[in-house]
């Protein structure tokens, strides 16, 4: 009988969850006790980015997991992208990236100690979509298979 971790069991959750990050869509999960310690994730038409928040430790495993390191003028978090559509095996790749970030560089002892923020935006007008038939988008978004709690407030 194979044993199944809670990180091996929060990375299958989030792989899941990441197919639900589209076009408009930000999720941030994040320690509930040290904010600063997250990985976040906006959905785009074509591409899924992620970053991950900078360690102030070793960024020996980020560099090693796939993660690239902050650049230029750009916010100091570690970041990679995912083109879409994407295969469940690169979203799995991607989700354990952040089990790495979070677990192995942050040195979270378990995903009990996360929360998460999602949403999605509305959409703009357009030709396509006036304004009267336009998404109006969702805050908060909810991702009850993601296995952790929304954060309060």
């Amino acid at each position: 009988m194979t044993v199944v971790s809670d990180w091996e069991a929060f990375g299958g959750d989030l792989t899941e969850a990441l197919r639900e990050v589209s076009d408009r869509v930000f999720l941030v999960v994040f320690s509930r006790a040290e904010p600063r310690v997250f990985v976040q994730f906006a959905g785009g038409e074509h591409e899924l980015h992620a970053e991950a928040g900078s360690p102030a430790a070793d960024p020996g495993p980020l560099a090693a997991a796939g993660w690239a390191p902050p650049t230029g003028d750009a916010p100091p978090n570690w970041a990679c992208t995912l083109p879409l559509p994407a295969l469940t095996v690169e979203y799995a790749a991607l989700s354990a990236r952040c089990v790495v970030a979070l677990r192995d560089v942050h040195g979270l002892p378990g995903p009990d100690e996360l929360v998460y923020r999602a949403w999605r935006d509305a959409e703009w007008p357009s030709d396509a979509a006036p304004a009267a038939g336009r998404d109006r988008g969702e805050h908060p978004l909810v991702l009850s298979w993601l296995g952790i709690p929304p954060a309060a407030g």
